[in-house]
């Protein structure tokens, strides 16, 4: 689609250590066939070469810029400042381990002036890079085309029963898999007390649901124009990990985070990574803008704390990171006069054996797994070319094969069903 409307798109990258995987990342923006288009690099306080990366990138690309509010100021604040360099147009973010898809941005274009929307979302292509879930690197597509309206009424109620933000491709975050005008991050900053954009310790899923509550409808493409990427450095892995060079990430996180506790209705508890319980803070904090014209029903805690609960029996966390977040549930349930509800609840989960993530290719509703090694997969470059170039369905693997996925995917279902054993005492929750 050729269009005479060229409205000015900025990506900001607010990064911190990340210079091996940036590198990528920023080729993939280099890469657009878009002209009015400005990539911003928010750098942290790096030790790693950060700044070397995005000159040398900036020299082939004058599209490339980097700025820096100093060392160690944080995710949040990071985010804000280089939100602050943004001029009038479109914005989203990108962490420093994602990546634009080929044509992405003009794709972006395409879709606002179809819809006449001023949000966009998209179903987003996961990259795993090797080492993170498994040995090799994995690449996760989404399934399907089109492209729709959504009722940003019907997603923010949505979100406030389930309680999972980042299982929404709906949601319109404009962190990896979205983008917005800019004005609507004026008006969200407009109702802030202090003035800024971000009112939570973690800026991607709250900006999903401050601006879904700014506009009636919004635009939703099942073709995506960004992918995420994740990396040995990605905060999420850092906090899942045993390792512990991911402890002292997390633990620093933690530190920055703790200035900014979570919603009073959440009893002011620290940073919890529990996507149920951030997806409450990001709703309560929206709620309380002054004017926010999003509308969704009561927070119902019990139904809150027993997703939070299952989502601790999943499996994925240590015995140590498991006590920290009941001793947080344990809080918000005394402030709601449901603590024994929520004993109960704890003391009647299953956890689940650790498990394995499934590793290779195969298929799942909705999803369609690559092994990267299978498909010389290295980077998030590789990852945006080979994901624009795949069809919505794995026909063309052959019968055979396809076949041969589906029995080892459901192999690893049954594998994932295994149970383990019980929670920890509470004797032993501690915030650590």
């Amino acid at each position: 689609m050729i269009s005479d409307w060229t409205p000015r798109f900025t990506v900001v990258i607010p990064t911190k250590d990340r210079a091996a995987y940036l590198e990528k990342t920023l080729l993939t923006c280099s890469l657009q066939d878009y002209t009015n288009f400005e990539v911003i690099v928010s750098d942290d306080g790096s030790s790693d070469g950060t700044k070397d990366v995005v000159f040398r990138a900036a020299a082939r690309d004058p599209r490339i810029r980097y700025v820096t509010p100093g060392s160690s100021v944080g995710m949040r604040d990071n985010f804000e400042f280089a939100l602050n360099h943004v001029k009038p147009g479109f914005v989203m973010a990108l962490g420093g381990d994602d990546g634009l898809m080929p044509g992405g941005i003009s794709g972006m274009r395409d879709a606002l002036q179809a819809t006449r929307q001023d949000l966009l979302t998209w179903a987003t292509p996961v990259f795993n890079y090797a080492g993170v879930r498994t040995p090799e690197s994995q690449l996760i597509l989404p399934t399907g085309r089109g492209l729709e309206l959504v009722d940003s009424a019907t997603v923010l109620s949505r979100q406030a029963k389930q309680f999972s933000y980042i299982n929404d491709n709906q949601l319109p975050m404009f962190y990896v898999k979205g983008v917005a005008a800019t004005y609507l991050v004026d008006r969200v900053r407009s109702r802030s007390a202090d003035g800024r954009f971000y009112s939570c310790s973690t800026p991607d899923g709250y900006s999903g649901v401050v601006l879904a509550g700014e506009v009636p409808s919004f635009a939703f493409s099942r073709t995506p124009f960004s992918i995420f990427g994740a990396s040995p450095s990605s905060q999420g892995i850092a906090y899942i990990s045993a390792n512990e060079r991911a402890k002292r990430q997390s633990q620093e996180f933690f530190r920055i985070s703790a200035q900014l506790p979570m919603h009073r209705e959440l009893a002011y508890q620290p940073y919890s990574p529990l996507i149920s319980i951030m997806t409450a803070d990001f709703l309560l904090h929206a709620r309380d803008l002054a004017g926010w014209p999003g509308r969704f029903g009561d927070i119902d805690y019990r139904r809150l704390l027993s997703i939070a609960v299952g989502e601790l029996s999943h499996g994925l966390y240590s015995e140590e990171r498991v006590g920290r977040e009941l001793a947080i549930l344990l809080k918000i349930a005394d402030q709601h006069g449901i603590s024994d509800f929520f004993r109960r609840a704890v003391r009647d989960a299953k956890r689940a054996a650790p498990k394995s993530a499934f590793a290779g290719s195969g298929l799942r509703p909705g999803q369609i797994f690559f092994d990267g090694a299978s498909f010389g997969l290295k980077d998030i470059v590789d990852a945006a070319f080979f994901a624009s170039f795949v069809g919505k369905t794995a026909s063309a693997v052959g019968v055979g094969p396809a076949l041969a996925v589906l029995w080892r995917s459901l192999c690893y279902r049954v594998r994932s069903m295994r149970r383990g054993g019980a929670f920890p005492d509470e004797s032993t929750w501690r915030l650590t």
